[in-house]
């Protein structure tokens, strides 16, 4: 190899490795310091681009679960207030049977028919004053629907769920008709205990109504379990994505502190070495001497 001062070919390459190893220990001093491996697009752009879809999708699970988790508090208050007007279905069937009793003058079932028609007004009122998030949850008369969207993506079927409530209203005159087949229709269903002809009918709709009744407490509750289910099933998707987004875009601090510390050693040799190729073209005067 030729002697030559103009170009030093040592000091350029030595200068080279030693700003390739420069940028490879900023980059891990940069990983270490953000916890991320990606920083920038540079660092990974097919990853930045997964994680970002990622990151997308374990937002709207997170926000499905909380979704889910309503639909479910929604239903349960349904299934309150039903329990309560069972209670009261249950009181109104014992006034009956009270009243069917041939020890009862006509007043005396007048007087039992003032808390009968008092308890018919409040199944009404609480059909029609239960609600959830300010919005009515039974009709009264029918049934409301209630779609609940417990999934992140709007183009897959089977993302919402829906709850019909059933009218819990059993006075409702309007509750009437086929597209009714599980809520206690018709003013006069639990009739009058004003006379015990009029128990004996009450009775009788009052074992309808319980059971019809039951009927819609049995949808409800297997609409919680279900949505419960669902929630499981989401909480799982979205720890899974959660785990795939940190492999791509987490930093591993023992490789990372590994590369740290191997920079940092080629940044001190590298500086020595540029220092002595700096010192070469010194021999030429040696030369020139002779």
């Amino acid at each position: 190899m030729a002697v030559v001062i103009n170009t030093n070919n040592s000091s350029t390459t030595a200068s080279r490795i030693l700003s390739e190893n420069r940028r490879d220990l900023e980059q891990s001093m940069e990983r270490l310091a953000s916890g991320k491996r990606i920083n920038s697009a540079s660092d990974d752009a097919a990853g930045m681009a997964v994680a970002a879809k990622m990151g997308a999708d374990i937002s709207s699970l997170t926000q499905a679960i909380r979704n889910t988790n309503d639909a479910i508090s929604l239903v349960n208050t349904y299934d309150g207030a039903a329990a309560e007007i069972e209670n009261i279905l249950i009181r109104m069937r014992e006034l009956a049977v009270q009243s069917k009793t041939g020890t009862y003058e006509d007043a005396d079932r007048i007087n039992a028919n003032y808390e009968y028609e008092a308890l018919k007004a409040e199944v009404q009122r609480i059909n029609s004053v239960t609600a959830f998030n300010r919005g009515v949850i039974a009709s009264t008369g029918g049934a409301n629907s209630h779609s609940m969207f417990v999934g992140s993506d709007v183009a897959k079927t089977g993302n919402s769920i829906t709850f019909s409530a059933h009218t819990l209203d059993l006075n409702a005159s309007g509750a009437t008709g086929s597209d009714v087949p599980t809520s206690i229709t018709s003013s006069s269903a639990l009739k009058s205990i004003a006379t015990a002809d009029t128990a004996s009918t009450a009775i009788a709709a009052i074992d309808t109504a319980i059971g019809k009744l039951n009927g819609n407490r049995a949808q409800a509750g297997a609409l919680i379990n279900r949505l419960e289910h669902t929630v499981a099933n989401l909480m799982n998707v979205n720890q899974r994505l959660q785990e795939a987004v940190s492999g791509i875009v987490d930093a591993d601090y023992a490789a990372e502190s590994a590369n740290l510390a191997r920079g940092m050693v080629l940044q001190q040799a590298g500086t020595a070495m540029l220092a002595q190729a700096n010192q070469a073209p010194q021999y030429v005067l040696l030369l020139l001497r002779a």
